[in-house]
């Protein structure tokens, strides 16, 4: 007969992981990304709980139903595909694709292009039309993703009056006359 000792402890083993990631979450974020956090949450309830009453006791007719529900969705849809592009913007600039996940982007452009074959087989417009935004703005990041793809990340150059980084390196003359000074580690 074996004793496990977390057989009654699983519970609280679980309990304890999920408090410990909820407190070094809250920790970790400042007020101001927690206000925003609660703030977008609380209008994607509101606008959830709107169109749930709007549908429910507005609309008796299926077919309308179907619109509203199938616009808002439309709606989201486009805006889940349009966010990336503030990344785009950035690996341009940047010449980097680090801001850029490329699995995120390939799937982004699969699920796509799945749901554009599914929506125009079917006859159902409000399901394609979202898609037929997706499809190029997923080609746009996988063209971007195969551009940038060798580029190395751009560092900064170690600030030449910092002694710490630039022990390997020769220093200059007017350097080495002010080792034993401090200098508050500003350039």
């Amino acid at each position: 007969m074996q004793l496990d000792i977390f057989e009654g402890d699983k519970e609280k083993k679980h309990r304890g992981i999920l408090m410990h990631s909820v407190h070094r979450c809250t920790l970790e974020l400042s007020p101001l990304h927690l206000i925003k956090a609660g703030g977008i949450t609380t209008i994607v309830i509101v606008i959830f709980s709107v169109t749930a009453l709007i549908s429910t006791f507005l609309f008796h007719d299926h077919h309308h139903r179907k619109v509203l529900v199938g616009t808002i969705g439309l709606v989201a849809s486009v805006a889940m595909y349009a966010a990336p592009l503030v990344v785009v913007k950035r690996v341009i600039v940047t010449k980097s694709v680090e801001f850029m996940p490329f699995y995120l982007s390939f799937f982004s452009f699969m699920a796509s292009v799945l749901w554009l074959a599914y929506g125009l087989l079917s006859h159902d417009l409000l399901l394609a039309s979202p898609n037929l935004v997706g499809l190029p703005l997923g080609l746009l990041q996988l063209g971007l993703y195969c551009k940038y793809r060798k580029r190395e990340i751009i560092e900064e150059e170690p600030c030449k009056w910092d002694l710490e980084q630039n022990n390997n390196q020769e220093k200059p003359k007017h350097m080495q006359l002010v080792t034993n000074e401090n200098i508050n580690g500003k350039c």
